[in-house]
């Protein structure tokens, strides 16, 4: 049975006399006990680590690109050499950050090593030059529910107040960290600041207080999650890390890093050179960085002075590849990139022949079918087409041929001019064509456009016209009027009349003020008696060309045929006056 309890009976009567004076005191001592330990859980005496470890926490300036200041807040170090973490929403903007130790020292802010903006998390290095700074230990574990946890805030003050409490909650973050609710005072001032455990070692983060949260509830994020923020290969230029103005550093490893100056190689040059000076100092031993390094200059920085250091930066590269032949054809790229350039710069002997000379340096040590394809092309810009030829077919011997080395070899042969080997420039273009299966993409119509002509040149205009109407149906009539033109050419050298003539009426439906298209099918019309049509055609090429002596006598010669001999000796006598030739003989019939 429960007892209730009058106000009377809890509260002592001075007619008690003694007794109730002792009951009082009790009572008062007990409101008193309970009253200092609702307090207690807040206000514990300083642990004996926070002394050394408040050194860890500073204060973080940033500022915009017009060198205000953007926001203020907190972080702390991780790393002795000046790795750091804070919140994200202090740096989205900034161009450049400086931290302030509780000594007073400013630390500029050098590079962002990571960020998650879901989280509110970032992470960057500071400078510290050869000082090592105070790093708190992040805890391995973690903290469960009901455990003591204390906030180790920035001060500069010899007094230190962190204060304390219990956790209420703990689930999981980002899959696999913790993600902590804490019943403690709060306020903005401890954004960023540390939470430690009982032994001394972070485990989270304090982060911005909820809309409307109480000031006696505290939210952080595990100290892992932060520490654990990199700069991935493939996910360096991400929103978060490209709303942040200030040098991004390097993925942590050779392999990734590598693979990030790839991504990156088309950022303006400046910030590209920052990239690989970074790279050069984070790994001075391997030679893509000086490669790389030497190629931009080239590339971008377009006077003696940049190329001077171009080829220092190829020289160590020299000695520290140990793959020669490809330290060889970086310094032939190196060389054609200038040599190729809409405007050379004249540096030393750095020409095209130069660049022969690095290149067959390269196989001399691997005969690799790229040197070779290289080799071609070189020559093939010197207009050395028989030795293109020759590289190309050493491709070809290769299981590294494909579409466009067999086109290569064909272009080569045509241009060394050679008319008795017409076929063997076909059959070059064929294996072209067929390194593709049917039905052929689009991207084999230029091929088979070349074949083509290739097809002419050998004289066999009939399979010429096939490969242009293949083509026709490839780009899906979505060709020129020269396309229409070339066709006509080729369907007159097979006797294939109508389609001649239907091809040049469409090709000076496309450009009517074509004046070889008129004339052509001028002179087509007159060969199979259409004459009003080249009539039509001859005119008006002497309309566009008056002085074009052949239009005038081709018009002649069709007005002669239909009877009107004094239009036809006027056309004919002017085309005599202007040099023709032939005329002279057509007058007389119509005299």
């Amino acid at each position: 049975m429960t007892t209730k309890h009058t106000q009377s009976q809890l509260t002592p009567s001075p007619a008690d006399g003694q007794g109730g004076g002792i009951c009082a005191i009790r009572h008062a001592w007990m409101l008193a006990l309970v009253f200092i330990s609702s307090l207690s859980l807040y206000a514990q005496p300083t642990p004996k680590w926070a002394k050394k470890a408040r050194a860890a926490v500073f204060s973080i300036v940033t500022y915009d690109g017009e060198e205000k200041i953007l926001a203020t807040g907190n972080g702390f170090f991780i790393g002795e050499t000046g790795e750091a973490v804070a919140d994200y929403t202090l740096f989205r903007g900034a161009e450049r950050a400086v931290v302030i130790t509780t000594g007073g020292k400013q630390l500029p802010v050098t590079h962002i090593l990571g960020a998650n903006e879901m989280y509110d998390l970032v992470k960057f290095r500071v400078d510290a030059g050869r000082e090592k700074l105070t790093a708190l230990t992040i805890d391995t574990t973690g903290v469960q529910v009901g455990e003591t946890v204390w906030m180790l805030p920035y001060s500069t003050s010899k007094a230190l107040d962190c204060p304390t409490g219990k956790v209420e909650e703990r689930v999981t973050a980002a899959e696999r960290y913790a993600y902590y609710t804490l019943r403690m005072p709060m306020t903005d001032k401890l954004v960023s600041c540390p939470v430690m455990n009982e032994a001394g070692t972070v485990v989270a983060l304090v982060q911005k207080p909820y809309g409307g949260q109480d000031n006696m509830t505290a939210y952080a994020v595990d100290a892992h999650f932060a520490a654990s923020l990199s700069i991935g290969a493939l996910t360096g230029n991400n929103a978060a890390l490209r709303a942040i103005g200030i040098k991004k550093a390097l993925p942590p490893t050779e392999q990734e890093a590598l693979v990030y100056l790839y991504m990156n190689s088309g950022r303006q040059p400046d910030e590209y050179l920052e990239m690989l000076n970074d790279f050069i100092t984070d790994y001075p031993n391997h030679a893509e960085g000086y490669q790389r390094r030497a190629a931009l200059y080239v590339q971008s920085y377009r006077d003696s002075a940049h190329f001077q250091l171009a080829e220092a930066d190829m020289a160590r590269a020299m000695e520290l590849n140990p793959d020669k032949a490809d330290a060889h054809y970086a310094m032939c790229r190196l060389i054609t990139a200038n040599a190729t350039h809409q405007q050379p710069l004249a540096y030393k002997d750095w020409t095209l022949h130069k660049a022969i000379g690095e290149i067959d340096l390269a196989i001399a040590i691997d005969t690799l079918p790229l040197y070779q394809q290289t080799k071609g092309d070189l020559h093939f810009a010197l207009a050395q087409y028989p030795e293109a030829y020759t590289a190309y077919c050493q491709v070809n011997r290769t299981n590294m041929a494909n579409a466009t080395t067999w086109y290569a070899a064909a272009q080569a042969l045509q241009l060394t001019g050679d008319t008795a080997r017409t076929a063997e420039v076909v059959t070059l273009m064929t294996r072209a064509i067929e390194t593709y299966a049917r039905p052929y993409p689009r991207e084999v119509a230029p091929y088979i456009w070349h074949r083509a002509q290739a097809l002419m040149a050998d004289g066999r205009p009939r399979e010429a016209v096939r490969d242009y109407n293949e083509y026709h149906t490839l780009m899906g009539g979505q060709v020129s009027p020269n396309f229409y033109y070339l066709r006509s050419q080729a369907a007159l050298a097979g006797r294939m009349n109508q389609i001649a003539v239907d091809d040049l009426r469409r090709a000076v439906e496309l450009s009517p003020d074509n004046a070889d298209y008129l004339t052509e099918q001028a002179s087509v019309c007159a060969r199979f008696n259409l004459m009003d049509e080249a009539i039509q055609a001859a005119r008006r090429v002497t309309e566009l060309l008056p002085d074009y002596p052949d239009a005038h006598r081709i018009l002649g010669v069709c007005l002669g045929q239909q009877g009107k001999k004094a239009e036809a000796r006027t056309a004919l006598l002017r085309a005599k006056e202007l040099g023709d030739p032939q005329a002279e003989a057509l007058i007389d019939r119509y005299r």
